[in-house]
């Protein structure tokens, strides 16, 4: 069977190619005029590369097809050794006349092995030139001997298959590593710059790929100012982003936006690898971290919305159970059945997720009730939301230099100088293009935002992307409804080493240092002077013929001693400043 590209060829095309596989080169020569001649013509008359590969004993194993400069190296999964080579040798076409080998050639020669790589040039369907590779025996000065350019009479002599089985014996005990299979996700950034702040988002993806375990060999970036809607970037850039994805062995395509089901598709037809978007890699991230029951519930929501428009273009993908990033986590096998299915389980975990929300809203209900104040901690991921609050509480909440560190909400109870009592709420760090299932999904947690008292909003100062991403947390704040003071906390401004002036002026705002703890007490008075709910400690006496004050506070402040006396009812509590004032005239100092 032919591999490769073979659309709009015709039947005599494909019978001729498919009649290569007949053919058998002699043992020790290392091809011969009749394959080079046909070859030659094929290549000329479709002007399409051709690559085929032939096993030591002269078969013809493969053929494969592709555009101009575009054929996959290799498209078969060859038999490998880590201690010789594989026996297999490619010679490929090129339609331009030049038999030069590029890095792809060479990338292909060392990552798959072979026993030696040629590039044959073809000028009006006849042989021009040739160049071959060969990996050298350990030691060697170069790792690779380019030879070229060759004759016809050279190319097909016993010369070159002698080279072979010299190398072969020489490397055979040389320690090889497979640089393919050993697990590590290889992958390449792509993004489109619309208005000159496409780096700074590329950035952050990197950020997201090395979080979710990916190394990051390569970025293709292309000014345009809206995506393509068949593959994103434009056709040439999607062509040298297949170059360059064969020629570094990548294995994964990360896209800097959201993706339709047909660029995917579309992608992966050209470029032969697995195409993920930035709405997939953050739902994987945030699989690898959800540790709670709602946490993980709420991340197999928002994948299962995510895919499910995309069922009938994700192709294999689907099938890739636990092959990576962009396909592990909650609720991955759930994907493979059907949309009925799938809309099943949205609506169960929906119904788990109403009960989560009610269950919040009775420890709101309760906190209210005992008129606690709520600081929640918000802001930009990796900001230093839980530093701060390890700082203000002394706990030892998960604290990682990594994106969303922290998924499920976490709170501590603190008291600040006065007396007074407040709870702390670390939140879900925000990001730029967080998607918009996420954001739904997780919705019971941003909610402890929305019904705080007062926001901390937390900006990492030593960020070179600051202004933005505080925009980006703002713009989110405002879309959840939060109508709350905020004070802007600007944190590791230790890193700006006293260039504090150069932070964007907020008021109120705090300067300090979560990890060295500095700055603390100046953030703990603005706590006290911007919180809306201020409550004081007091010791009341309330004579026994004063049931009702009684009552009142009981209802409305926080008892955190009583004591009956034979002069009334002795009340250690905390009061609001309407309380305090109506019941004052019952203060007593023991």
């Amino acid at each position: 069977m032919i591999q490769g590209n073979v659309n709009g060829l015709s039947k005599i095309v494909i019978a001729e190619l498919e009649s290569l596989f007949d053919l058998k080169v002699p043992k020790d020569i290392f091809c011969t005029p009749e394959l080079v001649e046909i070859l030659s013509r094929l290549t000329f008359d479709i002007n399409r590369e051709i690559s085929i590969y032939i096993g030591r004993r002269g078969d013809i194993l493969d053929v494969s097809i592709g555009d101009v400069g575009q054929v996959s190296l290799p498209y078969m999964r060859m038999r490998r050794s880590q201690s010789r080579l594989n026996g297999i040798r490619c010679i490929h076409t090129h339609p331009n006349g030049s038999g030069r080998l590029s890095d792809v050639d060479l990338n292909a020669l060392t990552s798959m092995r072979f026993d030696a790589l040629a590039a044959l040039g073809v000028r009006d369907g006849k042989y021009s030139q040739a160049y071959v590779a060969f990996i050298n025996p350990p030691g060697a000065h170069e790792e690779i001997e380019i030879v070229g350019a060759l004759g016809l009479e050279d190319f097909c002599s016993k010369a070159l298959m002698d080279k072979i089985y010299l190398r072969d014996k020489a490397i055979q005990h040389q320690d090889l590593v497979d640089v393919v299979d050993d697990g590590q996700e290889m992958a390449l950034l792509v993004g489109i710059d619309r208005y000159g702040e496409g780096t700074v988002s590329l950035d952050e993806l990197e950020q997201l790929a090395k979080t979710a375990g990916a190394v990051v060999i390569g970025r293709v970036m292309q000014g345009r100012k809206a995506p393509d809607p068949a593959t994103y970037i434009g056709r040439g850039k999607v062509e040298e982003l297949a170059l360059l994805s064969r020629a570094n062995n990548a294995n994964l395509v990360i896209v800097d936006d959201e993706l339709t089901a047909s660029q995917i598709r579309n992608l992966e037809n050209v470029v032969g690898t697995k195409i993920i978007d930035r709405t997939a890699l953050i739902l994987d991230i945030f699989a690898g971290r959800a540790i709670s029951r709602e946490g993980k519930l709420q991340v197999e929501l928002a994948q299962l919305k995510y895919r499910l428009p995309r069922l009938t273009g994700l192709g294999t993908q689907l099938s890739r159970l636990g092959g990576g990033i962009g396909t592990r986590g909650p609720g991955e096998q759930k994907l493979e059945t059907d949309r009925r299915h799938i809309y099943r389980r949205i609506g169960e975990i929906e119904r788990d997720l109403e009960k989560v929300k009610n269950r919040r809203q009775a420890l709101r209900d309760r906190r209210e009730k005992n008129r606690i104040p709520v600081v929640a901690l918000v802001g930009y991921t990796n900001a230093g939301k839980s530093s701060l609050m390890n700082a203000l509480s002394g706990s030892r909440v998960l604290v990682e230099d990594k994106l969303f560190a922290t998924l499920d909400p976490v709170s501590r109870g603190i008291n600040i100088p006065n007396g007074q009592e407040i709870l702390l709420v670390d939140t879900v760090g925000f990001i730029n293009k967080l998607p918009h299932d996420l954001v739904e999904a997780f919705k019971s947690t941003l909610e402890e935002a929305v019904y705080a008292d007062l926001l901390l909003h937390v900006v990492d100062s030593a960020s070179p992307n600051l202004t933005e991403q505080i925009s980006v947390v703002e713009t989110l704040l405002e879309s959840l409804g939060c109508k709350q003071p905020i004070i802007t906390v600007y944190n590791k401004t230790d890193i700006l080493d006293g260039q504090e002036n150069i932070l964007p002026i907020k008021r109120p705002a705090a300067y300090i240092s979560a990890t060295n703890k500095v700055g603390l007490d100046e953030l703990v008075e603005l706590i006290e002077e911007n919180l809306p709910i201020t409550r004081r400690r007091v010791k009341l006496l309330i004579p026994y013929t004063q049931g009702q004050v009684l009552s009142q506070i009981h209802e409305q402040g926080k008892i955190i001693e009583e004591n009956y006396r034979n002069d009334g009812v002795f009340i250690l509590a905390d009061l609001d400043s309407a309380l305090y004032g109506r019941f004052a005239k019952f203060k007593v100092e023991k």
